[in-house]
Parts: structure tokens; sequence; C-alpha cells
């Protein structure tokens, strides 16, 4: 194949999923690559709840990075995706509009918090999805009287994080954690152990973290209703409860679910439109032995890795691969000295096996590591602190 013939390839999104495949696609020299990005920067999303506190994030450039790898970079807003003429236009920073044309796409747009159910949460809750509304969370505390009240809205790993890493930093201020009439253990894909419940209750009552088992309802400008009725104070609210995705997919045309994720086959190909790959966050994924694949980055740079893979094979017409994948643990920082690696089977049921405390901490911090050292922005790391226990087999569902 020429440098002519090369297959334009375009990459939309630049979190875990997206940088890894623009990566790989480079490393291979598959096509003319180009990656599209709102932020000049990759962001490390599993550490924002650490900026939030008061860590100071790496600076990431994306164009360095890509640029020894011989992929474009163009920082822009999406504005308008046209798949029937391959077409995407794009809104630069500067004011001005252009539109990339492509041969290949591949749609990695990833996923926000999703406030949008409950009534006053999007005008009055903080949120964790880009540096800057971490940074500002972060002004907030700072900026804070002692006694400064805090509500963290979501019973997932996202407000889990966020609540000890607050409180961890902040031993000052209030934290309470709202976490839902559901929380607890369960045997269910995603779920904790009753042994993870434990530690996390645990943690919280160390780190004086109130826990409220109800769900938010309402936000007014400095309290929150909650399914009792009851009303939660606050000076400070931060959402971390559900996401959302892009609705660009579902405006354009291509086969989305419910949800909005892009529906895809087998090798991550939308159902519709097969020359979009789409990956991560914001595509429905359904993998063997895996199932169905939940939004994270435990996923999301495997997928971005075989969706490069299957780059390769659409632009050359052959038959892409199946995407496999089987889950193996979830981690949690519950501060900076404290951890929870919850293990899990290959459907992500957990499994009895947890590792806590100092254990937990240096794993959580080499896996944040490792993601990195596997798109590419870390050196090598060496082997793990600690060895896993063996993989079980597969329990029935």
């Amino acid at each position: 194949m020429t440098i002519e013939d090369r297959p334009r390839v375009l990459v939309l999104g630049g979190g875990y999923a997206g940088l890894t495949a623009a990566a790989r696609l480079g490393e291979s020299a598959t096509g003319s690559v180009t990656l599209v990005d709102l932020k000049d920067e990759f962001v490390e999303r599993i550490r924002l709840h650490e900026v939030a506190a008061g860590a100071t994030p790496r600076a990431l450039p994306y164009a360095p990075f890509l640029a020894l790898r011989g992929v474009g970079f163009e920082q822009a807003k999406i504005a308008i995706l046209d798949p029937a003429a391959r077409l995407v236009t794009i809104d630069r920073p500067d004011g001005t509009r252009a539109a990339l044309g492509y041969d290949v796409l591949v749609y990695a747009l990833g996923s926000r918090t999703d406030p949008g159910a409950v009534p006053g949460a999007a005008q009055y809750a903080h949120r964790l999805d880009t540096l800057a509304e971490a940074r500002a969370i972060c002004r907030r505390l700072a900026a804070g009287p002692r006694g400064t009240r805090i509500v963290i809205a979501g019973g997932g790993l996202t407000a889990i994080e966020a609540a000890a890493e607050v409180a961890e930093r902040w031993p000052d201020h209030a934290v309470t954690i709202a976490v839902g009439e559901t929380f607890g253990p369960a045997s269910t894909p995603g779920a904790l152990s009753p042994a993870a419940i434990a530690h996390v209750e645990a943690c919280f009552a160390r780190l004086g973290v109130r826990i409220v088992r109800a769900r938010i309802t309402r936000l007014a400008p400095d309290a929150a209703t909650i399914t009792t009725g009851e009303s939660l104070p606050f000076d400070l609210a931060v959402w971390a409860a559900g996401f959302g995705v892009p609705s660009l997919a579902r405006e354009a045309g291509i086969a989305v679910n419910a949800r909005g994720l892009v529906v895809t086959d087998h090798a991550l190909r939308s159902v519709s439109h097969p020359d979009i790959i789409a990956i991560g966050d914001a595509a429905e994924v359904r993998t063997e032995p895996g199932g169905p694949a939940r939004m994270s980055c435990a996923v999301g740079r495997p997928m971005g890795a075989h969706g490069a893979t299957t780059v390769g094979a659409v632009a050359t017409g052959a038959i892409p691969a199946p995407f496999a994948f089987g889950y193996s643990f979830r981690c949690v920082s519950l501060g900076r000295a404290d951890g929870l690696i919850q293990f899990v089977d290959e459907t992500d049921r957990p499994l009895d096996s947890v590792w806590t405390g100092a254990r937990g901490a240096r794993w959580k911090e080499y896996v944040c590591r490792r993601t990195l050292n596997g798109i590419g922005l870390d050196p090598e790391l060496g082997p793990p602190p600690d060895t896993p226990p063996p993989r079980p087999e597969r329990r029935p569902a």
C-alpha cells in the first residue's frame, strides 16, 4: 500500500480508549491518523478526585506524544458528524470551522456525569468530569471555613473515592455521602462483596464521613432533598451519580441503544455503519467472557487497542477478530494510605477475596500508573507490588 492509498483515520475523543487507539494506529502505520479532542492534553480521569482534594495533576499534552507516532492532532469541538458523506465538522478555539474527511472513524467520545434526572443538580452541584471542574471543587474547599459542609451524591466508585479523598485532605470539613437505598453487598456484576462494603464503611467511620442511605431527589442552592423527605444542608455539592453520553451519534443517525451508546458488533464496529468503530464509554459492547462492558478505563483501554486492530482489518478488507475481555479486579482509592481491591470473576461478579489498607493503596497506585504505561505515556514499571490470587473458574450466571 502506498502512502497515497493509506486510509484516512479520524479518532474522535482522546480519553483512555481514544488515545490508546490513536497511539496504536500511529505505531502500526495503518493510515493517516488524526485525533480530535476539545482539550489539548490527556487528563487522568481516574485521578480527578485527587485533584479536587488538592493534588497537582501531571501535564500530559497530546501534540508531542502523538507527533512521535506520526499522528496529527486537532484541538476542537465536534459540531457535526455526517456518516453518509464521511465528514466531521469541527470548531477550533480560534473560531474557525473546518471539515475533516475520513475513510474509517473511531468514535471514542466517552461519558459525562449525568445530573439531568434530578432537578437542580445541573445548576447547583459540581462534577468530576474535567480538570477545570476538579480544580473548581478544590478552590471551594480551600476557601471554605472550618466546618464547610460537603454533600456528595452517588454510591459508585467515583463518589466513594471523592468522599474519602476530601475527608482525608480536609479533616476540618464535614463530608456527607448520599449513597442511595441499595448501597450494600451484592453478587451482581459491578457490585462489591460484604468484606468490601465493610471496609468502605470502616474507612468512612475513621475519616468522619457520614453515610446517608437515600437518594437525592432535588437540589436547591444550599440544600439537598432526599427520598425520606429530609434535607441535607450543604456549602458544596458534588454530583457523582450516573453517567450519560454525548448525543452526537444519535443525531447522526448511527444505531444507538436507549442510553445513546453506539451499538457494536463482536469486533467493535457500528452495526449500522461498519466504517465506524466505537470504543470506550460511548459504545455498547458485549464481549466474551466478560459480558456487557461497564463504563471504565479498565475496559476502555483494551477496547482502544482492539479498536485499532479492527481499523487495520477494515482498511484492508480483512475479517476483524472479535474483542475478547474478562474482568479480574476493581480498584478503589480511599485516601492516600488506604485502598480497596475487589477481586471479581470474568463477568465482573465480586468474589470473597479483597485487599485493603496500604496493600490496596499500593496496588491502586500501580494500576493507575500501569494504565498510562499501556497507553504509552509512562515507561515500563516493572513487576507489580503484589501477586494477585489465581483467577477462579467462571461463576455460573
